[in-house]
C-alpha cells in the first residue's frame, strides 16, 4: 500500500493506493483543485482516500436510497453513509470518520474522463464539508485595492470571460470557476479552488494568448483549458475576503450595465450556485450560516454584460468601480442622515 499527503488551505488529505498508477485521474484532478503534494511527514490528516481495485463491478448495498442521479453519477445514502457510482464502481464515503474508500472496477478507467472527474470531485467536496469548506460555482478576482469579489452564476454565464478581463487589467485571481468559503472571525474567506480556467471553443480566439497553438481548430461547442497560471502567475491569489458579490448574465443587445442587487435575491442565487450537497442536514445548517454571513459582508450586484465588454475590456473595470463608488456614496449619506 502506496501512500501520498496532499495539503489543501491547512487541511492534510492523505490518499492510500495498492499500485502508483491506481489514482490515474484522481492525482490530476487533486492538482487541478489545488491540493499541494507534501512530504509525508508525521502530521495527522485531516481525510483519508484509499482506492482498491475489484475484479468485477461493484453496487451500493441493497438498502441504499436514491439521493441523486446527475450526468451518469449517482448518490445513495445508507444510514450514515454515503456511497457514489458511476455504475461500475463504488466510492464509499464515510462522513463521520472523514473516510473515503473506492472500490474501482476494470471498467472504471474505459469511462469518459469527465464522468471520472465527476465520480472524485463529488466525493472529494462530500468529505470537505464536515471540516466547514463549502463549495460555490463561482469566479473570483481580487481589485488593486484589495476588494474581493465573486462572480457567482451557473454555466454559461460569463463567469470565465469576465475573470479573464479582469486578470488582464491587472487584478488578481483564485479561480474562473469554483471556490471555497470558510466562515473565520474576521468574515468569510474564499479559497482557491479548481486551478484550470476554460473558454468555449467559440470564444477561443479571444484568448490566443492563452490557449496552446494548434494546427486544427477547436471542434464546435466544447470547452478548453487554459492554464492562466502559466500567463499570469505572479497574479494569482490563494485566498480572500470577499466585498462584492456580482451575479453576471449575458446580454445580447446595448451596452452593458451594473446595478445593486438586494440581499434576498443574492442570498436565493448562491443557494441555486452551492450544488446539492447543500441540503445534507448534517451541515446545512453551518453552510447556511456561512451564506447569510457572506451576504451581509457583501455588496450585491446584477451585470448585464453586454458585447462591449468584448471590445473593450477596461469597460468592466469601470463599471465596477463606478458600482463601488455609488455605494459607499449612499452608505456615507445614511451615516450623515442618522447622525
Amino acid at each position: 500500500m502506496q501512500s501520498t499527503l496532499y495539503r489543501l488551505h491547512g487541511i492534510f488529505l492523505k490518499l492510500h493506493q495498492e499500485h502508483s498508477d491506481q489514482a490515474g485521474i484522481l492525482s490530476q484532478l487533486l492538482e487541478d483543485l489545488s491540493f499541494e503534494r507534501c512530504p509525508a511527514e508525521d502530521i495527522p490528516p485531516s481525510i483519508y482516500v484509499s482506492i482498491r481495485l475489484s475484479a468485477g463491478d461493484v453496487s451500493a448495498p441493497v438498502d441504499s436510497q436514491e439521493v441523486f442521479n446527475v450526468d451518469g453519477l449517482r448518490g445513495l445514502r445508507s444510514g450514515r453513509d454515503f456511497y457514489l457510482t458511476e455504475g461500475t464502481s463504488l466510492f464509499h464515503l464515510s462522513l463521520d470518520k472523514r473516510q473515503g474508500e473506492a472500490l474501482l472496477a476494470p471498467q472504471f478507467f474505459r469511462q469518459p474522463p469527465l464522468v471520472q472527474q465527476r465520480f472524485w470531485g463529488v466525493g472529494l467536496m462530500k468529505l470537505l464539508r464536515p471540516l466547514d469548506l463549502f463549495g460555490l460555482h463561482a469566479g473570483c478576482v481580487v481589485s488593486h485595492s484589495g476588494t474581493g469579489l465573486l462572480l457567482v452564476g451557473q454555466s454559461g454565464s460569463g463567469k470565465s470571460t469576465l475573470t479573464i478581463h479582469l486578470i488582464r487589467q491587472g487584478w488578481g485571481y483564485l479561480s474562473d470557476d469554483a471556490v471555497l468559503l470558510r466562515s473565520r472571525s474576521h468574515g468569510v474567506e474564499a479559497l482557491s479552488l479548481r486551478k484550470p480556467f476554460s473558454v468555449t471553443s467559440e470564444s477561443a480566439g479571444h484568448y490566443a494568448d492563452l490557449l496552446e497553438k494548434r494546427a486544427f481548430p477547436f471542434p464546435p461547442r466544447t470547452k478548453q483549458r487554459v492554464d492562466i497560471h502559466k500567463t499570469y502567475p505572479h497574479q494569482f491569489v490563494s485566498e480572500c475576503i470577499p466585498r462584492m458579490l456580482c451575479f453576471p448574465r449575458i446580454v445580447r443587445d446595448g451596452p452593458s450595465r451594473i446595478q445593486p442587487m438586494n440581499r434576498v435575491k443574492a442570498l436565493g442565487l448562491l443557494l441555486s450556485q452551492s450544488g446539492p450537497a447543500l441540503f445534507e442536514k448534517d451541515t446545512m445548517s453551518q453552510h447556511m450560516q456561512v451564506l447569510t454571513r457572506l451576504v451581509h459582508q457583501c455588496d450585491a450586484f446584477e451585470l448585464e454584460a453586454g458585447f462591449d465588454l468584448y471590445e473593450q475590456s477596461e469597460t468592466l473595470d469601470r463599471l465596477l468601480s463606478k458600482a463601488r463608488r455609488s455605494v459607499n456614496a449612499t452608505d456615507c449619506d445614511r451615516t450623515h442622515q442618522s447622525v
